[in-house]
């Protein structure tokens, strides 16, 4: 049997579905495949107006080969998520080029409904989701559309009809999906999708270059926030610590590994124990006190491993090892947004200890170069008296008291970058400044290196939260003074105090900062009306992260433990979810029972005649119609029948007379005759 075809109001549903579900994965396809998509879509819609023509079979052909070979010349034959995506998104668009039947026009909404989920896997943010529900929605009513007579309304009831079914189907799912998300066990995946070699995002880097922090404190992008449960520190003393790199080449920073410190320092590091631990180390490396701060952050993805905290880090967390330079990092790297809370513990700075190797590492520079800053810190040294804390203060001093600038846009410095930096340009960002301090240490002997991480970030006091963009990212300074441990010294608090009190947008808008002026739309989100509705959004945005996006299996344990109070979870979620569906069928199943089809006045009076004359030993047949039945009973018995033909033609006359409106005198006259009957 042939499908029926598909009007044109359910292909109207269905082109606008297209253009929707596929906007959230647009980013990740192929430039050389959206011309493709973009023909299609004007292809199918000039069909739609009456104004093009079907494309023939070789037609299809051929564009089936044209989009294989743009699909595969653009991802390359190595399979990953990307190209999984581009294959679905693209097969939906060219797909769409052959529906004329209602068989097709379903494939293409199953497909649709594929396309949604696809776009879940890229972002899970609150207005996308508010998004993708709203795809859904116009998906299921593209279905209804398709069942819909094509010509039987007018567009604005039909519309109603579409909008009304949908709403219905949705807010009937809603009960279910919420038992099916609160109660179902989180499993690992079945399988796994290679996420492409070497995809990070926008973050802090392993490795610096005098300018790196500076571009990425030009990116408005959300790296991450942090929760806190008391106290709040305040934001000059926000260092959310990420990365140190303490190995230089005389160009480039970049942290230490494992393999390369084995390869440096041969025979001196036993084993990986001595650089990287899973363990609280309390024993060689240093003590651990309670912390100051309780908190818990929620990452977005950045395909590093490397995990901020404040402060230095004492001990790891699941799933986390903790560094001998006193930073976090995690397994693997972060490719979705991530939950996880800091030990609460800080470090006894006095007791970390500085084996030989560690003390080499943290004083070593390239033999040469750089002579100018050399003899500088040879002489600053001399002047403290030779001791790393005064030396420390001294260093600051000079930036302090010396013509120094603060810029997000410094000039380039080739070699010798830090007499470029110190002697001829004394223009810079905070890595300029970091790098410099630093290398002055190092040039006297002092063991030093460069912390990476954030500085600050935006207070939402409603929900104690710290919201902390990548333009917030800072390089700052640690000296190793003996007896003390590590001390910080932050090179950008002696010139231009401003970044570490008032926060990098607000040096901008006061012009104490070299840089174009910030974004209209960004500057919008910072002041008056706009930015309460902004922060009111963030609040509901890191709710929607915290209690849904990161429902995981551990919280989902805890909420069994909390609702049943004992461990036998799976087993608890079996009977929980066993009892509703039982009781979702027994719903069901009554409201199928009781479930009848409204009837209007003159059904109910015609039902009304049926009994009566039942009673009286006349049953209608199947299939007999009014006018037939009083005909029979009229031939049975006359008199019945007498009474009975003026009843049947009123109603006949009243039923079936056309009009909208019913005739309320007609009505009224034929319930007083069947009540006389």
């Amino acid at each position: 049997m042939d499908s029926p075809s598909v009007s044109r109001y359910a292909t109207l549903w269905l082109l606008i579905a297209q253009v929707m579900v596929t906007l959230p994965v647009l980013e990740v396809l192929p430039i050389s495949v959206l011309p493709l998509l973009m023909l299609t879509l004007m292809w199918r819609a000039l069909i739609w107006f009456g104004r093009g023509a079907w494309p023939s079979d070789f037609l299809r052909r051929l564009l089936v080969v044209l989009s294989l070979i743009l699909v595969v010349t653009s991802s390359g034959l190595q399979f990953s998520l990307e190209l999984a995506v581009t294959f679905l998104v693209t097969g939906y668009a060219l797909k769409m080029l052959e529906m004329k039947t209602r068989r097709d026009a379903l494939v293409i909404a199953y497909i649709g409904f594929f396309v949604v989920g696809a776009g879940v896997i890229y972002s899970l943010s609150l207005l996308q989701a508010l998004f993708q529900l709203l795809c859904v929605g116009v998906l299921v009513a593209a279905i209804h559309a398709m069942y819909s007579p094509a010509n039987s309304s007018a567009p604005s009831s039909a519309l109603k009809g579409s909008l009304r079914f949908t709403s219905f189907i949705l807010l009937q799912t809603v009960p279910l999906t919420l038992a099916l998300f609160i109660f179902v066990p989180r499993l690992g995946p079945l399988w796994a999708v290679p996420w492409p070699e070497g995809e990070a995002k926008t973050g802090l880097s392993d490795t610096m270059q005098p300018g790196d922090v500076a571009r990425l404190s030009q990116s408005y992008d959300l790296a991450f926030r942090a929760q806190f449960t008391g106290p709040v520190p305040p934001a000059r003393e926000r260092y959310w610590r990420a990365l140190v790199l303490d190995q230089y080449d005389g160009e480039q920073w970049r942290q230490s590994d494992l393999i390369r410190l084995l390869n440096q320092y041969p025979g001196e590091i036993d084993d990986e124990r001595s650089w990287q631990s899973t363990l609280p180390i309390s024993d060689g490396w240093w003590q651990v006190k309670p912390g100051q701060y309780n908190y818990e952050v929620l990452l977005e993805p950045s395909g590093q491993q490397w995990l901020p905290v404040l402060g230095m880090v004492a001990a790891s967390i699941p799933e986390t090892r903790v560094l001998r330079t006193l930073r976090l990092e995690a397994d693997k790297p972060v490719f979705e947004r991530r939950l996880y809370q800091p030990a609460q513990q800080s470090v006894v700075v006095e007791t970390i200890t500085m084996p030989s190797w560690l003390r080499a590492l943290n004083k070593s520079l390239p033999s040469d170069g750089n002579v100018q800053s050399r003899i500088l810190a040879q002489q600053l040294f001399a002047e403290s008296g030779r001791n790393p804390a005064a030396m420390g203060k001294r260093v600051m001093d000079y930036f302090n008291q010396e013509p120094f600038y603060y810029t997000l846009s410094p000039p380039l410095m080739e070699q010798n970058e830090v007499d470029q930096f110190l002697f001829v340009h004394r223009r810079g960002f905070c890595e300029h400044y970091a790098s410099s301090f630093v290398f002055m240490m190092r040039s006297v002997g002092i063991p030093a290196r460069i912390v990476t991480g954030y500085l600050g970030g935006e207070y939402l006091p409603e929900e104690q939260v710290v919201r902390v963009l990548q333009r917030d990212a800072h390089a700052w300074a640690e000296i190793w003074v003996e007896g003390q441990g590590w001390i910080r010294f932050d090179p950008t608090a002696a010139v231009a105090p401003e970044r570490i009190d008032l926060g990098i947008d607000e040096m901008i808008d006061q012009g104490r900062l070299l840089q174009g002026r910030i974004p209209l739309a960004y500057r919008f989100g910072q002041t008056g009306v706009f930015k309460s509705v902004r922060q009111g959004w963030e609040r509901l945005e890191y709710r929607w992260q915290k209690s849904v996006v990161q429902y995981q299996q551990e919280k989902q344990q805890s909420f069994m433990r909390d609702l049943f109070g004992t461990s036998s979870f799976y087993w608890q979620q079996i009977g929980v979810l066993g009892a509703l569906l039982a009781l979702f069928l027994m719903l069901y199943g009554v409201f199928a029972l009781f479930q009848r089809p409204a009837l209007n006045p003159h059904q109910v009076l015609w039902l009304r005649l049926e009994r009566k004359l039942f009673a009286k030993g006349f049953e209608r047949q199947a299939g007999e119609g009014p006018k037939n039945f009083a005909l029979r009973v009229n031939a049975e018995n006359a008199l019945m029948g007498a009474q009975l033909l003026p009843i049947v033609d009123l109603y006949i006359l009243s039923a079936y007379s056309g009009r909208k409106r019913i005739n309320k005198q007609l009505l009224d006259q034929l319930s007083k005759m069947i009540k006389q009957l």
